[in-house]
């Protein structure tokens, strides 16, 4: 059963086997969602006793904390690449999320960067433009935000190219959405 609100939204009913699929999802949801929870706590936590100075430079991969958020957008802990220097009095970084080929690519929102040396050995890495946004730096993933150690692991940086390719990807997809 489809339900149109208006020419830009449409609501779909889920009928069946998908319907007692989403129920079981709902619960393993609101388990996500407690974690997540967990985690913005020990972020506020660690806010309130530590000032965090990163300088990160463009084309530098790290692991970051993309948080819980909705169906298929980005959550939990990915890589992504810096988009734009930001120096340590920024708390924002622009990151492009980073994802295995394993299920190939989506043509209008994935860019195949090829193997990126360090990252996973033999795995291609797509570079997902329809979710690069700007995070704060406390959601760069090291080990002094959940203990107390100072270990930042960086991953080789991604050549300058590639970046420029994820860049222009990224002004494409927004032209085409403008038309």
């Amino acid at each position: 059963m489809e339900v149109t609100k208006n020419d830009h939204f449409k609501l779909e009913q889920k009928e069946g086997n998908e319907a007692r699929k989403v129920k079981y999802d709902g619960l393993s949801s609101i388990k996500s969602q407690l974690e997540w929870i967990k985690r913005q706590l020990e972020y506020a936590s660690f806010s309130e006793k530590y000032r965090l100075r990163y300088n990160l430079k463009r084309g530098e991969i790290y692991e970051f904390d993309w948080g819980y958020n909705v169906n298929v957008e980005f959550s939990n802990r990915h890589y992504g690449v810096v988009l734009a220097d930001s120096n340590e009095y920024n708390p924002l970084v622009i990151v492009c999320p980073l994802k295995t080929n394993k299920h190939g690519a989506h043509p209008r929102s994935d860019l195949d960067l090829g193997y990126i040396p360090g990252l996973r050995e033999g795995v291609k890495t797509l570079a997902v433009i329809n979710q690069i946004r700007s995070l704060d730096k406390m959601r760069l993933y090291t080990k002094n935000a959940i203990a107390e150690n100072d270990e930042i692991v960086v991953i080789p940086v991604l050549d300058q190219d590639k970046v420029s390719l994820i860049l222009a990807a990224y002004q494409t997809l927004l032209y085409e959405t403008c038309e």
